[in-house]
């Protein structure tokens, strides 16, 4: 009996010894793994690291706390001079949970510089139409600096792409975190140039203050992008069919900011787009309510004025436009548009007439209140040409109706003019 009583606890032993032969083997391939990324990311062979750090990986989960700081710390290093941005975005995840303050200061600088990189290429994608690419870089341009305006810029860029799917949720993250994209601009005027230039810091705007090159300095507080954000949060849901969705975006805003005009205008534009031209008149009203030397404002409310068929009432509005900023081209075409619709009516009228002398009487008649319509036209045609003398649509019109006015002058400078465009 004895000797079976020892016979097992040689065998425990035995089993014992076996267990810790196999953890040893499990250590010694965990710490061999985690090395030979090191001499690779040491000899900055970054393009090998793929492979070590799958290897590493599969044995690390049991590793000391040691070395899975070290090996996150070397994925992250090796990722960040790679062009993998999802495998970035997690390595740094990864490396957040498990770092230390020894490799911490080295990390950082490498995001920065990759973020610096990352923003200078979306630039240059952008201008070669890469839109979708610029955008993926500038997010993880983000995601590697917190920087919103990036983010911003990213969601714009998907937007760009027609990608609204990746750019729905960028837009609603701003949306949460209240970004607003408000900044200062510090401004001077140049006197070398003469006009207003911007610069980088309030530091940099003083030392040309000092200097002498500049002078009347202006802080310039930017307008806020918020209303722009729920506007594409609404669009985008619009585009990927999901109307409700839109319009309770915008509600949730406007809910506790009601008079907020940007936000009036930007549900008005949704329903706009949805076909709902009653609602957005309505949304319009009110916004003019809230901003009444808005001339932009009336000039919308005449143009869906218009287009519900109420001629009188969409001459109101655009000339309530012009009353505010006369020198606006937009409301001084659509209203001489408008008057001179009236014409068509009265040409059809008067090629149904005969030659008798009751018809030639009413022809007169006619033709008496097509001038008035012309003269009643003419001046807003005029200050277009005014603003803009290469406008060819005022020119060939004014054309027409110095013409029929019998203004030979007019006509003649108006024939030149469009001769020399």
């Amino acid at each position: 009996m004895v000797f079976l009583s020892q016979r097992k606890t040689k065998m425990k032993k035995q089993v014992l010894a076996l267990a810790l032969l196999g953890l040893t083997s499990v250590t010694v391939a965990q710490k061999s793994e985690v090395k030979a990324l090191e001499k690779a990311v040491k000899s900055e062979k970054y393009s090998a690291t793929n492979t070590l750090i799958s290897n590493a990986e599969a044995v690390i989960s049991n590793a000391d706390d040691k070395t899975k700081v070290k090996f996150y710390y070397l994925k992250a290093k090796a990722m960040l001079h790679g062009d993998d941005y999802d495998g970035i975005i997690s390595s740094l995840a990864d490396f957040d949970s498990n770092h230390t303050a020894k490799y911490a200061a080295e990390i950082n600088d490498l995001k920065k510089g990759l973020t610096a990189s990352l923003v200078n290429e979306a630039i240059a994608d952008q201008r070669e139409g890469k839109q979708k690419i610029s955008a993926k870089k500038l997010y993880v341009a983000y995601m590697l600096s917190g920087d919103q305006e990036y983010l911003f810029y990213a969601a714009s860029g998907y937007v760009a792409a027609k990608d609204y799917e990746a750019a729905l949720p960028l837009y609603i993250v701003l949306k949460d975190n209240g970004y607003t994209g408000v900044k200062i601009e510090y401004l001077a005027y140049n006197k070398e140039t003469k006009s207003n230039e911007t610069f980088s810091s309030k530091t940099m705007r003083d030392l040309s203050l000092r200097a002498g090159s500049h002078i009347k300095p202006i802080d310039n507080k930017t307008s806020s992008l918020r209303p722009d954000i729920i506007k594409n949060i609404a669009l985008m849901y619009v585009e990927l069919g999901n109307t409700e969705a839109a319009i309770e975006a915008i509600n949730e805003v406007r809910a506790s900011d009601s008079t907020n005009v940007d936000l009036i205008i930007t549900e008005a534009n949704l329903y706009l787009k949805l076909g709902k031209k009653d609602r957005f008149k309505e949304l319009m009203e009110q916004a003019v309510k809230q901003d009444p030397t808005n001339s932009m404002l009336f000039f919308n409310l005449g143009v869906v004025t218009a287009e519900q068929g109420d001629v009188a009432g969409a001459k109101m509005y655009y000339q309530k436009s012009l009353d505010l900023n006369s020198d606006d081209i937009n409301s001084n075409s659509n209203l001489a548009g408008l008057i001179l619709s009236e014409e068509s009516s009265l040409v059809e009228e008067m090629n149904l007439l005969g030659t008798s002398s009751a018809d030639n009487k009413k022809y007169d008649l006619l033709q008496e209140k097509r001038s008035l319509i012309y003269k009643e036209a003419k001046p807003f045609l005029e200050k277009i040409l005014s603003i803009d003398a290469k406008n060819i649509d005022a020119a060939r019109t004014l054309k027409g109706i110095y013409s029929v006015l019998g203004e030979v002058a007019k006509f003649k400078e108006m024939k030149v003019l469009l001769e020399s465009l």
